[in-house]
């Protein structure tokens, strides 16, 4: 039997040929690649022999890496990047591909007004919700904590206008399928003002809306059509010193040390840590099961700038989403997220059998109801989560991840039952196989019980049109980003009488199904702590001289929030975009 992958997710696929569309992250079967067994991989085709010197350094292939490389290559600067992977992208070729960028040009072309105060104000409110004050200088943050904010909106549409002038990376703003631009994953904030397009995404050869595969597409042809020098295979492992400031790197490839001096700075970009169980274990605020980062993110800037000094911030940060339990452990290092909840005849129960939160919530924020600590049975809660629909959702979103298309094999993370009673016990099954990985994680003894409760509490909630628990389908995003038309044509939907079309009751005959859910990083995003500037700082406050950082590898600029769609890649390029400015303004 033949094996296929994704190449966008990593998900594998068995069989004479690849599947019309990944289950996982929704993308054709054009992206899928014969795996050869056993096939070994030639990271040291472009081998290093030399000492190499260049203006600007740069580690990491994604997001933050190559967007300071087009940054600094149409500045005219000389640039070497340097991958640990076998491939450029990262966990950025993974994603939408959407970046969130306040006060952008595309708002103002269509008649969005935004302005800085705004965007800053509803930034400190969502990331710093406890020191928040309205009437306070810095809305209550530390100096530190609003000048990173601060940078970002400052440059953050700069960078943008920078990236398209040059021809590195054209953009483009979504329209919903409302006919609007999308709004901010806080819109109901009174600090957000209902803002919306401020996400930008990159616009690919047809004019339209592409995702993270075109984003570094777009971003690695301009570094390579402009002579910017690419290693991929190369594992940087020290960063040389000289009186007190970084100039150089050492880095493994083919099992030798190569050393390359920047003349100008030293930008890191490489990623978190999600893949350090060491350190996912000891920093993290919960268990964690995969996600979508990719297996190279081993949080190699905290060591290596740790070994020289610097400080090291929000620790504990991620930017999550639940994940498939089942996929993540079958496939470490694929993608295993779950960033929607589609269809509307859906519920999200935990052990109990019980509903624990809006459904139709931004992923970021909804993974965190994951971290609920039972004191008296020494617990994690909700450690595992259950999404339970029926077949109107199954069939009117197929094909959206993780729905697979019908009559294809049911994929090993979705269970299937003709009713509610046996599906739990479907459930139960499941929990006694997951067990080894769970401590033992197992379901209340009145699941059963509960569950049908919870679905004839839901249905009544439907057909009233108000969610009397957690309050779904009342704020925009709910409705326009989590709860969108079916994936199969012509079909009336919503139905003309429903008062919330984020719900529909379920169906009072099976097939039922469910998926098992635990909580997954996109990538951690605590690391060296960076100022204004992108400059690393030490423990005590001081600028490491050539040394910069930008992306998930740095203690994060938006803390634990996501601002809006694109709050992982709208930071690293932007610090990437701050970094190169200020290492080439220096003399």
């Amino acid at each position: 039997m033949k094996r296929w992958r994704c190449t966008v997710c990593g998900y594998i696929h068995e069989g004479d040929e690849p599947p019309k569309n990944c289950p996982v992250c929704g993308v054709g079967s054009e992206m899928f690649e014969l795996v050869i067994e056993n096939a070994q991989v030639d990271a040291g085709q472009d081998e290093v022999t030399q000492e190499i010197i260049a203006d600007i350094l740069i580690v990491g292939g994604g997001a933050a890496g190559l967007g300071a490389a087009c940054t600094a290559l149409g500045e005219g600067a000389s640039v070497i990047v340097l991958e640990k992977a076998d491939r450029l992208g990262g966990t950025t070729i993974r994603s939408g591909g959407g970046y969130w960028v306040p006060c952008n040009t595309k708002q103002k072309e269509s008649g969005w007004e935004d302005n800085k105060e705004d965007a800053i104000r509803y930034m400190a409110r969502y990331s710093y919700s406890n020191q928040y004050n309205s009437e306070a200088e810095r809305f209550g943050l530390t100096p530190h904590q609003f000048e990173l904010i601060e940078s970002y909106v400052n440059n953050a549409h700069n960078m943008a206008d920078y990236l398209e002038n040059i021809g590195a990376l054209k953009s483009v703003m979504e329209i919903n399928w409302t006919g609007k631009p999308q709004v901010d994953y806080m819109d109901h904030l009174p600090e957000n003002k209902g803002i919306r397009g401020r996400t930008l995404y990159p616009m690919n050869e047809q004019g339209k809306l592409g995702m993270g595969v075109e984003l570094i597409r777009q971003l690695e042809k301009y570094v390579k059509d402009k002579g910017g020098i690419v290693h991929t295979g190369y594992r940087v492992s020290e960063i040389i010193m000289e009186d007190g400031k970084a100039v150089g790197l050492v880095a493994l490839a083919n099992g030798k040390e190569h050393r390359f001096i920047a003349k100008k700075g030293i930008i890191f970009g490489s990623g978190g840590y999600s893949h350090d169980l060491e350190l996912m274990t000891s920093l993290q605020r919960g268990p964690h099961y995969g996600g979508c980062s990719v297996s190279t993110n081993t949080g190699d800037f905290i060591k290596i700038a740790g070994s020289i000094g610097a400080s090291i911030g929000n620790t504990a940060g991620a930017f999550r989403a639940q994940s498939l339990i089942d996929a993540y452990i079958s496939n470490p290092e694929g993608s295993s997220s779950v960033f929607y909840i589609p269809g509307d005849s859906i519920i999200l129960v935990n052990k109990y059998g019980k509903r624990v939160v809006d459904e139709k919530r931004n992923y970021t924020d909804r993974a965190m109801v994951h971290f609920v600590w039972d004191p008296v049975k020494a617990e994690w809660t909700n450690l595992l989560t259950f999404m339970v629909f029926d077949e109107r959702t199954a069939t009117l979103w197929q094909g959206f991840p993780p729905y697979p298309i019908q009559g294809t094999p049911l994929p090993n993370y979705l269970l299937k039952a003709d009713s509610l009673p046996e599906l739990a016990k479907a459930i139960e099954e499941r929990m006694k196989q997951l067990a080894p990985h769970t401590g033992g994680f197992s379901l209340d003894d009145n699941f059963s019980d509960a569950l049908l409760k919870t679905v004839e509490q839901f249905n009544s909630y439907a057909k009233l049109g108000v969610d009397l628990d957690f309050n779904r389908g009342e704020n925009a995003y709910d409705r326009e980003w989590t709860t969108f038309p079916p994936t199969i044509p012509n079909v009336e939907w919503p139905n003309k009488e429903s008062k919330n079309y984020t719900m529909y009751p379920i169906s009072e005959n099976g097939p039922y199904y469910a998926i098992v859910l635990a909580v997954g990083t996109l990538d951690t995003n605590g690391g060296p702590v960076v100022n204004g500037n992108a400059q690393v700082l030490d423990w005590k406050g001081n600028v490491i001289p050539g040394l910069y950082g930008a992306g998930n590898c740095i203690a994060s600029p938006t803390a634990n929030a996501y601002w809006g769609a694109g709050s992982t890649i709208g930071p690293a390029l932007t610090y990437g975009f701050i970094a190169v400015n200020h290492a080439l303004s220096k003399e």
